[in-house]
């Protein structure tokens, strides 16, 4: 098989002209249809362009996330539905935001402090591509789901130390109830957070009842099946996140595949872009996530440590022992296919911080100048002052400021009486639309 699709040859007044294939035509292929054979060693450059928009969707959940502990606002999203975009550098991406998604801390407040316990925070959000030139461009209209992960790397180390559980998972088509298979286990926290309560609706039969983080995301995408069934044909939905946003995706893109192919959409293709994922659930969870047809490529930096979390001792590098121990409560295996980014970019410093290396802005410069396995570092043009957003790891030389990345004037503005202030944010429910 060619590592690329071959150029299509044409005929013009008597001349062969040649024609790179375009994103439109190898649109499935991108999504892994066949699970990027051919597309990984070398690089193919339209791949990696997708891989790293869908991060920049990833890291624009961190962006907009308020996590300023001073602040009123503290654990929401910083700009509305309507003005994400435009407002954080991603203006003209022909998508438009239709959820924010939403979950409770109660099982993470040690990561917030106490400030947070109980309550419910930002976590992401759920966008469709609308605009006629993406939507050409991308081949098909594309519904993306976007994960937040936890902030720092201390964060990871105090959480990942749990058991695997059941999913716990149900559907319901047809008139039919559904169950997971026995035996799929996956991390308890992201399950705890996944479906984590947030608050209270209205279900059609006019009683008010729980809302969970699941039931967020899997009635607004039900909701944009319907709204865009004329173009079922022609969908995509594709899962992006770091770290824990990542574990978050695999698991959710696991859970709306499954809803798709009960309700006979089995068509409908689920890719996730995963950065610095931690290992999400065990082996059967891993068969399942593959047979169902969720399609995961897992970017990992080589000298991150997060990735071999949890199930540090008894993962799939274990062969035959580990797959004898399934059934054991601590025994991991990572899902889909690995990209190993190695750290060979000339921009950056030598260094062991471990926060740095799992950094989602140093994820993406490195991917950036991938080319493949063993290939020097060779940048298709990312700015790499990115990388020093919000740490210190660029090499001096080049002049950029270490944690530039700032809310100006730290989110106040001067009011027509001469003080300071933080301006009203709009803060609704999180099953209701935030303007």
């Amino acid at each position: 098989m060619a590592p690329f699709p071959l150029p299509t040859l044409t005929v013009t007044n008597s001349s062969i002209e040649r024609s790179q294939p375009q994103l439109c035509d190898i649109w499935r292929d991108i999504q892994g249809a066949n699970n990027w054979n051919g597309f990984l060693d070398p690089m193919n450059p339209i791949l990696k362009g997708e891989a790293l928009r869908y991060g920049d969707f990833a890291q624009l959940c961190y962006d907009a996330f308020d996590g300023e502990s001073y602040s009123k606002y503290y654990g929401t999203c910083k700009q509305s539905k309507r003005d994400l975009f435009n407002k954080m550098g991603m203006s003209g991406c022909g998508y438009e935001v239709t959820k924010y998604i939403y979950a409770n801390t109660t099982g993470l407040s040690r990561f917030f402090g106490e400030k947070s316990k109980g309550k419910y925070f930002w976590i992401g959000f759920i966008a469709v591509s609308t605009d006629p030139k993406e939507i050409k461009r991308l081949g098909r209209r594309d519904i993306v789901i976007a994960w937040r992960g936890t902030q720092t790397f201390q964060e990871w180390m105090q959480d990942l130390h749990d058991f695997l559980v059941p999913t716990s998972l149900s559907y319901k088509s047809d008139g039919h109830h559904y169950h997971q298979p026995h035996g799929i286990r996956i991390e308890r926290g992201f399950r705890l957070c996944y479906t984590s309560t947030i608050g209270e609706h209205e279900n059609s039969q006019g009683k008010m009842t729980t809302m969970t983080t699941r039931d967020l995301l899997i009635e607004e995408v039900n909701r944009l099946l319907k709204v865009y069934e004329n173009d079922i044909a022609n969908l995509s939905i594709t899962f992006c996140g770091h770290s824990l946003g990542a574990a978050l995706a695999t698991f959710s893109a696991y859970d709306v595949k499954q809803m798709l192919n009960n309700n006979h959409l089995h068509d409908i293709p689920v890719t996730v872009f995963s950065f610095a994922s931690p290992r999400v659930g065990n082996l059967a969870f891993a068969k399942q996530v593959e047979k169902i047809g969720v399609k995961v490529l897992r970017f990992v930096n080589k000298r991150d440590v997060v990735p071999q979390v949890p199930g540090v001792f008894m993962n799939e590098k274990m062969g035959w022992l580990s797959k004898l121990l399934n059934w054991l409560p601590w025994t991991y295996f990572h899902v889909g296919v690995e990209v190993s980014l190695a750290n060979n970019s000339p921009h950056l410093d030598h260094t062991c911080n471990l926060a740095y290396l799992h950094n989602l802005e140093v994820y993406l410069h490195l991917l950036d100048g991938y080319v493949g396995r063993n290939k020097p570092y060779c940048s298709s043009g990312r700015d790499v002052a990115l990388v020093n957003k919000k740490c210190d790891i660029i090499t001096e030389k080049l002049g950029i400021p270490p944690h530039w990345w700032q809310l100006e004037n730290k989110g106040l503005i001067k009011g027509t009486d001469g003080k300071w202030r933080q301006p009203t944010r709009s803060i609704k429910i999180a099953d209701s639309d935030e303007e």
